[in-house]
C-alpha cells in the first residue's frame, strides 16, 4: 500500500510539471489559491449551534439544544454551498491537494480570532478527525491533520492524534441525508487513551449536519473531558 501511495504522489508530481500549479478560482499561476481570491472568498453570515442548526453566539450549543451527548461549540469559516468554497475542499479532499492545507487553515484562523475565540483555545488540545485507515491509504494524507498543524504552529496549542482513532468504514457523508448521516456515523470511534478533563478542540474540513462532530462528542464526554469544540473550514 506504502508503493501505491508514493506511486500516486509521484503521478501528482509529474502532473505539476506537465500542469503548473494555479489558482482554483481565478487561474493566476503560482498557487492552489491565490490571496486575492482566498481575501474575496464569502464568510459565513453567522456561527451556528449544530444541534438546531440556527444562529448563535460564538457558535456556542444552546443551553437548551445541549446534552451529555452533543458538543460544546462549533466554529466555520466558510460557507460550502458557495461552488468556489465547494470546489476548493473538493480539491484539497479528491484531488490529493495537500498544498492547500496553508491558506485553508489561515481562513479558519481569521474566523477564530474575529469571534474572539484564539485566547479562550490556548488551555484546548487539537485533535483531527481521524480516517479510517483505508481511506488513509487510498488518500495519502489526513486533511484534518494537516489543517490541525497549521492551527497549532498559528494558535500555539498542542495536537494529539492518538486519541481517537476510526474504527467503523464509513460512506462518505456528503452523499447521505441527515438521518443516514447518523446511521453512518453511529459507533464510527474509538478512545484510545485517558480523556478526563481534556479540553479538546476537534478539527475537521466541512461540517454539515454535526452528526460527526456530536459523535465524536459523545465518545469523548464518555471518556469524561471537560468541553469539546470543533472548528472547520466550511459549513453547510
Amino acid at each position: 500500500m506504502e508503493l501505491f501511495v508514493q506511486a500516486k504522489k509521484l503521478g501528482q508530481s509529474l502532473l505539476d510539471l506537465i500542469f503548473p500549479i494555479s489558482c482554483l478560482i481565478c487561474g493566476e499561476d503560482g498557487s492552489y489559491l491565490c490571496d486575492k481570491c482566498r481575501t474575496e472568498l464569502p464568510r459565513l453570515a453567522n456561527q451556528q449551534c449544530l444541534v438546531c442548526q440556527t444562529p448563535s453566539p460564538f457558535g456556542k450549543t444552546h443551553v437548551a439544544c445541549k446534552t451529555k451527548n452533543t458538543i460544546d461549540g462549533s466554529i466555520s469559516a466558510l460557507p460550502y454551498k458557495d461552488r468556489n468554497v465547494h470546489k476548493i475542499i473538493e480539491t484539497f479532499k479528491y484531488n490529493f491537494v495537500s498544498d492547500l492545507s496553508a491558506p485553508l487553515a489561515s481562513l479558519l484562523i481569521d474566523e477564530i480570532e474575529k469571534q474572539g475565540l484564539k485566547n479562550y483555545f490556548q488551555e484546548f488540545i487539537l485533535i483531527p478527525t481521524p480516517l479510517h485507515q483505508r481511506r488513509f491509504n487510498w488518500r495519502g494524507f489526513n486533511q484534518a491533520h494537516l489543517l490541525a498543524e497549521a492551527l497549532s504552529k498559528k494558535l500555539e496549542i498542542n495536537i494529539d492524534n492518538q486519541l481517537i482513532q476510526r474504527t467503523k468504514f464509513t460512506q462518505p457523508q456528503i452523499k447521505l441525508n441527515a438521518d443516514e448521516r447518523k446511521r453512518n456515523m453511529a459507533n464510527a470511534f474509538e478512545l484510545t487513551k485517558d480523556a478526563t478533563n481534556k479540553k479538546l478542540l476537534v478539527v475537521d474540513d466541512v461540517v454539515t449536519s454535526g452528526s460527526t462532530a456530536n459523535e465524536l462528542a459523545k465518545l469523548l464526554k464518555r471518556g469524561h473531558a471537560s468541553e469539546i469544540w470543533i472548528v472547520s473550514v466550511a459549513h453547510g
